[in-house]
C-alpha cells in the first residue's frame, strides 16, 4: 500500500481526512496525520512516504516549504495541498513544486477522492515501469554479450526493418524508433531518448538492441544514412545540405560515414543513381 502522511493544524479538516476518505479503496494508508508542519517535516526525515497531502497557512512553516523539503527527501513524492484561500500566488507556488492537485476549502469529499485516485494511478503507473525495468534489466543482463554486430549487419537489419518491425517489436521499441526518425535532423542520444520516454539510458539501450538486434547508436548513424541516400536520389539539394538535413554538421564527417556504411561517396552515390 502507498504512505500517506497528513498535515493540517486544523484538526476537524485534518480527522475527516483521516476517517472519511476510503483509504483502503486507493491502496493506501494514513500512516500519520499531524496537525504542525514543523512536526510533520521532522517526521517526513524518517519516515517512507508516498503522498503528503497538507493545507498551505500554517504556523511556524508552510504547506509549500513542507513540500519543498518533502521532495528534497523524495523527489517521487506526490503532493496534494489544500488550501481555505483562492490565492494565485499559492497556485502559482504549488504548480512550481509540480503539485498533483490544489484542491479548495471547504474539503468536498468526492473531489479529494477524484485527486487521490488519479495521484494513486501515477503511482501504479511509476511502479510497474520500475518493476518492469529491473525485471527486463534482470532477462536482458542474462542473456547478453560483449559482441558488437558489424556494420555491415546493421545495414542488411535496417533493409529489412520496415517490413518486420510490425511483426517483431514491441510498442516501445516502434516508439522508439519513430522518435528516431521525428529528430533525425537533430542531436540523438541515447540519454535524451531516455528522457523522452522516462527511462534510464542503460535500460533503454539494452532493450532497443535486444528487441531490434541493432545498437541505439548504430540505428540512428544507419537511418541518417538512409535518409541521405533518399534526399540524394529524390533531390537536388546539395551534399552539405542533405548532410544538415540528416543531423551531419561535418561535411566531411558525412561523407566519411556514407562510404564506410555503403562503400562509395555521397557524390558517387548520386551519380549511380
Amino acid at each position: 500500500m502507498y504512505n500517506v502522511l497528513l498535515v493540517d493544524d486544523e484538526d476537524l479538516d485534518l480527522e475527516a481526512l483521516r476517517r472519511f476518505i476510503p483509504w483502503d479503496q486507493l491502496n493506501m494508508r494514513v500512516v500519520s496525520a499531524l496537525n504542525s508542519a514543523v512536526s510533520a517535516a521532522k517526521y517526513i526525515d524518517q519516515a517512507e512516504l508516498d503522498v503528503l497531502v497538507t493545507d498551505i497557512r500554517m504556523p511556524q512553516m508552510s504547506g509549500l516549504e513542507l513540500a519543498k523539503l518533502a521532495q528534497e527527501r523524495n523527489k517521487s513524492i506526490r503532493i496534494v495541498f489544500i488550501s481555505g484561500y483562492e490565492d494565485f500566488t499559492y497556485a502559482k507556488q504549488a504548480l512550481s513544486l509540480n503539485a498533483c492537485s490544489y484542491i479548495l476549502k471547504p474539503v468536498n469529499d468526492d473531489e479529494v477522492y477524484e485527486a487521490l485516485t488519479k495521484v494513486k494511478e501515477m503511482l501504479d503507473h511509476e511502479q510497474s515501469r520500475k518493476q518492469t525495468e529491473r525485471a527486463y534489466m534482470e532477462i536482458v543482463q542474462a542473456r547478453s554479450t560483449d559482441r558488437k554486430p558489424p556494420l555491415s549487419d546493421v545495414k542488411q537489419t535496417l533493409a529489412d526493418y520496415d517490413k518486420k518491425q510490425n511483426k517483431k517489436n514491441p510498442k516501445l521499441a516502434q516508439e522508439i524508433i519513430a522518435y528516431i526518425h521525428a529528430h533525425i535532423h537533430e542531436v540523438i542520444t541515447l540519454r535524451n531518448a531516455a528522457n523522452a520516454f522516462s527511462y534510464t539510458p542503460n535500460y533503454l539501450g539494452l532493450m532497443f538492441r535486444e528487441e531490434t538486434g541493432v545498437a541505439f547508436t548504430d540505428y540512428v548513424i544507419q537511418a541518417r544514412l538512409l535518409k541521405a541516400q533518399e534526399l540524394l536520389t529524390d533531390t537536388n539539394l546539395k551534399i552539405y545540405e542533405i548532410a544538415d538535413k540528416v543531423g551531419y554538421r561535418n561535411l566531411n564527417y558525412f561523407s566519411k560515414q556514407f562510404k564506410d556504411s555503403f562503400g562509395i561517396s555521397p557524390l558517387e552515390f548520386r551519380r549511380q543513381s
